[in-house]
């Protein structure tokens, strides 16, 4: 029974869902009377009055009212509230544009190939000007977005150079550009002469010879020299530098491993202006040069069996009967080693004032050494040659042998002397390149 009443009773409250004043329970008997309690009679309703049912209390959130299906009016609880309302973020202003530069404004002492970069960060060049000393624009260009100016050409030894410009930022306002640089000041600008020359035409022996206007002896001047020189060879030839001692100081030389093939393109530049040689020593200009090789042509001297032959192109094109220097004279002996043509002279006058000769006329003088080793006509030792060693260093031939020599050599071809007592050596000067072996000489490069 009691179990009854309590489903009955949350059955009406569930009911229940107006406020008090307008609840059915207020305007329905049969619903606001209470379910007789008398045992036996489930069924049974009284009309006396009784406690009326207690409505719990209404939410105070606002009611809404929806029509059911059956066209019923029913209320729902909503517990929306209004969101708070969110501040507006203030947007941040653009950052302002800045200006950087390498090497940084005020640099001295640069190397006149020192580039020159300018460069904005959060904003683009307007414009920028940079001037020497008298006035002249150096020459530079400004990127695709505005962002960089780079200079486009080297810079002169000793000068100042003013900076000058505007760059805008993303905020529209603008900045200077305003910097200086200044350049060093050489001891010394140090010019340089290349051998061979332009459009030459040279033999296979023919080395490259940089000659410098004064001895260059610091190691990493001697390396920053090779570093700038470029050799192009065609077709493609092994070959090293290797600093030389030379009758007028030291010199850069290169020379391939072996000699030239016949019909090679060389073309050499270096790019000295602005290099560093120590000491405070600078290159002075750029210099170039390309030639040519020519046909083959080594000649062969032995002392002993008294020969001079000459192979063109591998083929014996002149065997020569000669005569060398005595060999019971140290000071006359020509010495063993392969030396190259270095010049050709009709008429060249020797002198010797040991041995008390002076202006001999030798002619068809074809020189292979700075110690005074020529190849020229004597026909005063004409019994002699092919049989004996009477001269005094030179190779001695009768003038109409070396007028054949003399007409068809040309600098650079190799002349090997073999078979005497003394070998070429440093006093022998221009050019014993070939007298050095190959292993020696890769380790006279500065470079390595």
């Amino acid at each position: 029974m009691a179990a009854l009443l309590l489903a009955a009773c949350t059955s009406v409250a569930q009911q229940s869902a107006q406020p008090p004043a307008a609840s059915p329970a207020a305007s329905n008997p049969a619903v606001a009377q209470p379910i007789s309690s008398s045992p036996g009679s489930l069924s049974s309703v009284t009309s006396s009055a009784a406690a009326p049912i207690t409505v719990p209390p209404m939410s105070s959130a606002p009611a809404t009212t929806r029509t059911s299906d059956s066209g019923t009016s029913q209320s729902t609880h909503s517990s929306t509230s209004a969101a708070p309302s969110t501040p507006t973020a203030k947007p941040k202003p653009p950052t302002p544009v800045t200006v950087t530069a390498e090497p940084k404004f005020g640099s001295t002492d640069l190397s006149p190939l020192t580039p020159l970069t300018i460069r904005t960060a959060h904003g683009t060049i307007f414009a920028l000007k940079m001037v020497n000393s008298d006035g002249e624009a150096v020459k530079g260009s400004i990127n695709s977005e505005k962002t960089g100016w780079t200079s486009a050409e080297p810079l002169g030894y000793g000068r100042t150079y003013q900076v000058t410009g505007s760059a805008v930022g993303k905020d529209g306002k603008a900045v200077g550009i305003k910097g200086a640089y200044s350049t060093v000041e050489p001891d010394y600008a140090v010019g340089v002469k290349m051998n061979p020359t332009e459009g030459d035409v040279v033999g296979i022996a023919a080395p490259i010879l940089f000659s410098l206007a004064t001895d260059i002896t610091d190691p990493v001047g001697r390396a920053n020299i090779e570093k700038a020189i470029t050799i192009t060879t065609v077709p493609k030839t092994p070959g090293g530098f290797a600093w030389i001692q030379h009758d007028n100081g030291w010199g850069l030389d290169w020379r391939p491993m072996n000699y030239w093939k016949p019909g090679t393109k060389v073309t050499v530049t270096a790019k000295l202006y602005g290099v560093e040689f120590g000491q405070n020593y600078w290159g002075r200009e750029d210099v170039s040069t390309s030639f040519t090789i020519g046909r083959s042509e080594i000649v062969k001297g032995d002392v002993n069996s008294h020969r001079l032959k000459v192979y063109r192109d591998g083929r014996l094109l002149f065997d020569f009967p000669t005569s060398y220097g005595l060999e019971d004279d140290p000071g006359r002996v020509t010495h063993s080693g392969t030396y190259i043509v270095m010049s050709k002279e009709y008429l060249h006058l020797m002198s010797n004032p040991k041995y008390k000769y002076f202006n001999f006329k030798a002619y068809y003088a074809v020189r292979i050494s700075n110690n005074g080793t020529f190849i020229h006509a004597n026909d005063g030792t004409a019994d002699v040659q092919g049989y004996d060693n009477v001269t005094h260093g030179c190779a001695n031939l009768t003038s109409e042998n070396a007028k054949a020599f003399y007409d068809q050599t040309m600098y650079g071809d190799p002349v090997e002397i073999t078979g005497s007592t003394i070998p070429v050596n440093d006093g022998d000067g221009d050019i014993r390149d070939w007298s050095i072996p190959w292993s020696t000489w890769k380790t006279l490069s500065a470079s390595g």
